[in-house]
């Protein structure tokens, strides 16, 4: 009987985003039955709800993030963009064969997806690269943008694929050698600016199976 390896990108892909669905769900269920306005400060708690389900999570953002991101999720016109849906979605694969035999061969994904709870959206940008192999994780990472922010998701999503695919073309043209694949996504990786970042996918993970 063959064996067969289940893709499990999908998997790590929804854990993530569940995370951030958890955090718009915490905004909403905090605010239901009230008006809170930006510059109230009854909306301190809510700030502290908010970096306490960061924490939880184990996720990070930075004190001034976390103000912007709040506003954001309470505010009624943050989804007036209709326009923005799943047509906005992006998806590529880039497959690096090795030369040698005894090298494996990489498979990187990218996707760029919309995180909808509660009303409210958030986009995701996430890159997967893996021993293709033996399916094995070298690197885990996603990015989160609000929506209004879809301009800064799709210049990280564009980096991430141009980088990566440059990264193939030097590893063909001898540049550099396989052991240098991974260390240049990493480096790649590390330069994307998110608004919230998850710290389990800070650093490359080995996912065995």
């Amino acid at each position: 009987m063959p064996n067969i390896l289940l893709d499990d990108k999908y998997i790590h892909k929804h854990i993530a985003a569940d995370k951030m669905g958890q955090l718009i769900c915490a905004v909403k269920q905090y605010n239901k039955g009230k008006l809170i306005k930006t510059a109230s400060k009854d909306n301190n708690g809510l700030i502290s709800l908010f970096t306490e389900m960061l924490k939880t999570l184990n996720m990070s953002a930075n004190e001034e993030n976390v103000k912007e991101l709040v506003a954001k999720m309470t505010s009624e016109t943050l989804n007036k963009n209709a326009s923005m849906n799943k047509n906005m979605e992006r998806n590529d694969e880039i497959k690096i064969a090795s030369k040698h035999v005894k090298d494996s061969h990489y498979q990187i994904d990218i996707s760029k997806d919309m995180i909808s709870r509660e009303g409210k959206r958030m986009i995701m940008i996430s890159c997967f690269a893996r021993d293709a192999y033996l399916g094995r994780y070298l690197i885990k990472r996603n990015y989160f943008y609000s929506e209004d922010r879809n301009k800064f998701a799709d210049n990280a999503y564009n980096e991430i694929l141009t980088k990566t695919q440059d990264i193939k073309d030097r590893y063909y043209n001898d540049v550099i050698d396989v052991s240098g694949i991974f260390a240049q996504m990493k480096k790649t990786l590390d330069g994307v600016i998110s608004e919230i970042e998850i710290k389990e996918d800070s650093v490359g993970t080995n996912v065995n199976r």
